[in-house]
Order: structure tokens, then C-alpha cells, then sequence
């Protein structure tokens, strides 16, 4: 029998990563990796000399079955963890260079606002800079784009939603009936 779900799109667009005055010692090329609702992605590899511009779009997918309540996917979101990392790639296996790790509801959504934020504003945080690291910690520069739809699943068979509401940068699917 089909029931309600929400289906959770997160979607991370990186701009640029600046650290001025650093350069890096070795010169392997760099990347960021992003692990976020148990799914990894990373960049492409770029020369390791900052700025860092990255211009690069991830998009991240989780369906929450019998999530029908606004409080549990806050919830959800509190528990889930937001994982950034640059590394470079030191032989044999890739070095970490900084790191960056969050709650997703509070990366997703900084701070508590009565008027409503708009889609893609820009947002910077400093990530922590691991032992190797010369200089100053990096800054991390991206947006982000987070939808909930709410759908039908039935066993992993899912169903278009039928209207799209939009509240803040958050946009609610609902069924009319």
C-alpha cells in the first residue's frame, strides 16, 4: 500500500576556497570531497595554488519513508552530519589539508530568521586546518539549495507530487486530496 515520504535535495554549489598568502609546499593537485545523508562526492581535482575556484554544482538525494511531520525531518537533519574536506593528492593516498564538519540542518540552514532568506545567497565559513597545513585556516565560499517534496512510495516505486508550495528557500510538495 502506498505511503507518504519526503524526498530531501540538497543541493551544494562550491565557488571558491581563498587562503591568501598560502602556498602550498607540494604541488599535486587538489580536491574537495563532501560527504553528506551517507553519500560521498568530490570535486574536480584543480592545481594546488589559491584561490581555488571551483565553480562546481553537487546534488545530494534522500528519500525519509514515513517522514510526513516537519519536526522529524528537523530532526533528521539535526543528526545528519555535513562533512567537507580538502585534500591533495600526496602520494600513496591523498593527504587531508582541512576540514569542515556540521550538523546538515544547522549548515543548511544558519540561522533562524523571521524574514524569509532567498535561494543561493552566498556563504562562507573557515574550515579547521589540519597539522600539515601552512598558514591560515581556508575559507570555503557556496550557496546551497535544499528541496522537500513530499511523495507516494511503494516499495521503492515513487510517484510525482501534484503541487509545489514554497516557504522560505524550502520548497513543500503536497497532494490536493
Amino acid at each position: 500500500m502506498p505511503h507518504k515520504a519526503v524526498k530531501v535535495v540538497v543541493e551544494l554549489h562550491l565557488r571558491a576556497i581563498t587562503c591568501p598568502g598560502v602556498h602550498l609546499p607540494a604541488k599535486d593537485d587538489v580536491y574537495i570531497s563532501v560527504s553528506l545523508m551517507n553519500k560521498y562526492r568530490k570535486a574536480e581535482c584543480l592545481p594546488a595554488v589559491f584561490p581555488l575556484l571551483i565553480r562546481e554544482k553537487i546534488r545530494f538525494e534522500k528519500i525519509l519513508n514515513y517522514a510526513s511531520d516537519p519536526a522529524a525531518i528537523a530532526e533528521f537533519l539535526q543528526f545528519e552530519t555535513v562533512k567537507i574536506e580538502l585534500i591533495q593528492l600526496i602520494p600513496p593516498a591523498g593527504e587531508i589539508l582541512a576540514s569542515f564538519e556540521e550538523d546538515a540542518r544547522s549548515f543548511l540552514f544558519p540561522e533562524p530568521k523571521l524574514a524569509p532568506s532567498f535561494s543561493g545567497v552566498e556563504r562562507a565559513v573557515l574550515m579547521t586546518r589540519h597539522p600539515t597545513f601552512p598558514g591560515i585556516s581556508p575559507r570555503l565560499e557556496f550557496s546551497t539549495k535544499t528541496t522537500f517534496s513530499e511523495i507516494f512510495s511503494d516499495n521503492d516505486f515513487l510517484t510525482v507530487p501534484v503541487v509545489k508550495i514554497s516557504i522560505l528557500n524550502i520548497d513543500f510538495w503536497l497532494d490536493c486530496f
